[in-house]
C-alpha cells in the first residue's frame, strides 16, 4: 500500500510540476472492453470487463532537455479474477529493475492496477542523445515476431496494449548522417540482469540495414542484424539473432530468424506473410493451449513452436470501416489461430472495434494423463476515446 502511494505521489507530483509549466503535452485514453471467453470443450463461458487509461506527458524543459512519463490504469471485472489463480499477480508483473506496476485494489470479483510504464528524461545536444529511465527501446523490423527487440519484447496476440512494455535502461545514441546511427543501450531487468547491446544502422540502396553485437541478461553473447525495406512495390523486412551461451552448457549456440513481406492494392486491400524459425522452440507442447496464452516473452522465447507462419488480410469497406482478418500455423503440435478484426472510426477521438480470436491445437496429456486444454476462443469488444 505504500508503494502505491508513494508511485501516485510521484506520478501527480510530476504532472502538477509539468502543467506549472508552458512547454507541455498531455494525451491518453480511456476504452472500455468487454470480453467473452471459452476454454476448453465444456462450454463454460468467463466473461471479463475491463476499464483501461491511459496518460502519457511530455514536458519540454528546453531545447537539450524532455521529460516523458506514461501511466497506465486498469479496472479489471469478471470471472477471470476468481478461476485463474495468481491473476492479479501475473496481469501486474513488471520485468523492469523498478517495480512501477502495483495492485491497488483486489477482491474476489475485480482487481484495480496501475503501472508507470514510461518515466524519462531525453538529452539531445547536436548529433548526441541521451535518455535514461523507463523507455522503449523498439528495435524491431518485422510485424509479429522481432528477434532484435532484445529489451521490450510483446505479444502479437496482446493486442489491447498499443505502446508495449518498457525497460529501465540507458540509451546512448550517435547519428553519423541524416540515415545512419550508432546506438548503445544497457538495461537492468527484475532479476538484476543486464543487457547490453551496440547497434548501427544505415541506409544503403533504399534498404535500412541493421547490425548489433552484445550480451543478453549476462547468459549470452549476441550477433544480430536486420533490414526493411522495398521489393515489388511491397514492404519487405527480416530479422535474425543469434545467442551464443556465456558458459559451456554442451548446446551451443541458437538462433532466431522473421522473414515478412506485405503489398497493399490499389483496392486499400493489404496483405501481410511472415514466418518464424525459432532455435529455441520445442517439439511439442507441453501444457496445451496455456503455452500460448500464458508464454513467458523473451527475445529467446517468442513463440512456443521451431517453425511459426503468419497471414493477414486486412480492406477498408469505407473510410471509417476496416475489417480484417489474420490467420498463424505452428506445424509442432498442429498450433492454430485464427482472428476477424472489425473497426469502426466514430469520430477522430472514438473508436469501436469488435476483435475475435480462435485457437486449436493436437489433444496432450499431463504427467498423470489427463487431458489438457487444447482449444479456446473469445470475442472482445471495445470502444476507444482518445484525447
Amino acid at each position: 500500500m505504500l508503494k502505491y502511494q508513494f508511485l501516485v505521489i510521484l506520478f501527480f507530483f510530476t504532472a502538477y510540476t509539468v502543467f506549472a509549466q508552458e512547454n507541455w503535452m498531455l494525451k491518453g485514453y480511456v476504452k472500455g472492453m468487454t470480453t467473452m471467453q471459452t476454454i476448453g470443450d465444456d462450454g463454460e463461458i468467463a466473461i471479463e470487463n475491463l476499464v483501461h487509461n491511459r496518460f502519457d506527458i511530455n514536458w519540454y524543459i528546453s531545447d537539450n532537455f524532455t521529460f516523458r512519463a506514461g501511466l497506465r490504469n486498469r479496472i479489471i471485472i469478471g470471472n477471470n479474477v476468481t478461476l485463474i489463480p495468481g491473476y492479479a499477480d501475473f496481469v501486474s508483473r513488471d520485468f523492469g529493475y523498478f517495480d512501477l506496476s502495483w495492485v491497488w485494489a483486489e477482491n474476489n470479483s475485480w482487481i484495480g492496477l496501475s503501472q508507470l510504464d514510461r518515466f524519462m528524461l531525453d538529452y539531445t545536444a547536436g548529433n548526441l542523445q541521451i535518455t535514461l529511465g523507463r523507455q522503449r527501446i523498439n528495435w524491431g523490423q518485422t510485424f509479429v515476431w522481432n528477434p532484435n527487440d532484445l529489451f521490450n519484447t510483446y505479444s502479437y496476440f496482446d493486442f489491447d496494449y498499443e505502446e508495449k512494455p518498457g525497460s529501465d535502461a540507458l540509451r546512448l545514441q550517435y547519428y553519423v548522417g541524416e540515415s545512419s546511427k550508432l546506438e548503445l543501450s544497457t538495461s537492468l531487468n527484475s532479476e538484476s540482469e543486464v543487457t547490453s547491446v551496440l547497434l548501427y544502422r544505415f541506409n544503403t540502396r533504399g534498404f535500412d540495414i541493421q547490425f548489433l553485437g552484445g550480451m543478453y541478461t549476462q547468459t549470452d553473447y549476441i550477433l544480430g542484424g536486420g533490414f526493411s525495406g522495398s521489393i515489388a512495390g511491397g514492404g519487405f523486412s527480416g530479422e535474425f539473432t543469434y545467442f551464443h551461451p556465456m558458459e559451456d552448457n554442451n548446446e551451443g549456440g541458437k538462433a532466431t530468424a522473421t522473414l515478412h513481406y506485405d503489398y497493399t492494392f490499389k483496392s486499400s486491400l493489404n496483405l501481410q506473410f511472415e514466418t518464424l524459425y525459432n532455435g529455441f522452440g520445442a517439439e511439442n507442447f507441453e501444457s496445451g493451449i496455456a503455452d500460448i496464452l500464458f508464454l513467458d516473452l523473451s527475445p529467446k522465447n517468442l513463440f512456443p513452436t521451431r517453425l511459426a507462419f503468419f497471414g493477414s488480410g486486412a480492406y477498408d469497406v469505407s473510410p471509417l470501416f476496416r475489417v480484417m482478418l489474420a490467420g498463424m500455423y505452428g506445424p509442432e503440435g498442429s498450433f492454430v489461430y485464427v482472428g476477424p478484426t472489425l473497426t469502426y472510426s466514430i469520430s477522430n477521438s472514438m473508436e469501436l472495434a469488435g476483435i475475435g480470436q480462435y485457437y486449436s491445437m493436437d489433444e496432450v496429456e499431463d504427467s498423470e494423463g489427463n487431458a489438457l486444454v487444447n482449444t479456446g476462443t473469445a470475442i472482445f469488444v471495445r470502444f476507444k476515446w482518445s484525447f
